[in-house]
C-alpha cells in the first residue's frame, strides 16, 4: 500500500575481545507521519518505537528498552524521548535521474 511501507533492518556488530551483537529491527511508517517498530538485540534486549513527523524538518518519538538478560531482575526497562530536526530537508532537492 501507498499509505504503508515496511523498514527492516539488520545490524551485526563485531568488536575484539567482545561477544558478537545482532540487532534485528522492523518499523512501519503509515502515511508518512506515524512510525511504529520493535527491535530485538540477540540474547540482550527487545524494544518498540512510536514516532511522529511533525513538519519537513521535526520528528518526536517515545522508546521502550527491556533488558532479557540477567539484568532484567534489576530494572524495569528504560524509557527514551527523543526530538530529532532534519537539517536538509529531502523535499528541497531536485531529483533529475540519469540512467546511463
Amino acid at each position: 500500500s501507498d499509505n504503508i511501507k515496511f523498514k527492516p533492518a539488520a545490524l551485526a556488530k563485531v568488536v575484539t575481545g567482545a561477544p558478537l551483537q545482532v540487532d534485528v529491527t522492523a518499523n512501519f511508517m503509515f502515511n508518512e507521519k506515524f512510525v511504529v517498530g520493535v527491535a530485538y538485540r540477540w540474547s540482550a534486549s527487545l524494544s518498540a518505537l512510536v514516532g511522529f513527523q511533525i513538519n519537513d524538518s521535526w520528528y518526536i518519538g517515545y522508546g521502550y528498552d527491556l533488558e532479557t538478560t540477567k539484568l532484567a531482575g534489576y530494572n524495569s526497562g528504560s524509557h527514551e524521548v527523543f526530538l530529532r530536526y532534519e537539517l536538509f530537508n529531502k523535499y528541497d532537492k531536485i531529483v533529475s535521474p540519469r540512467f546511463f
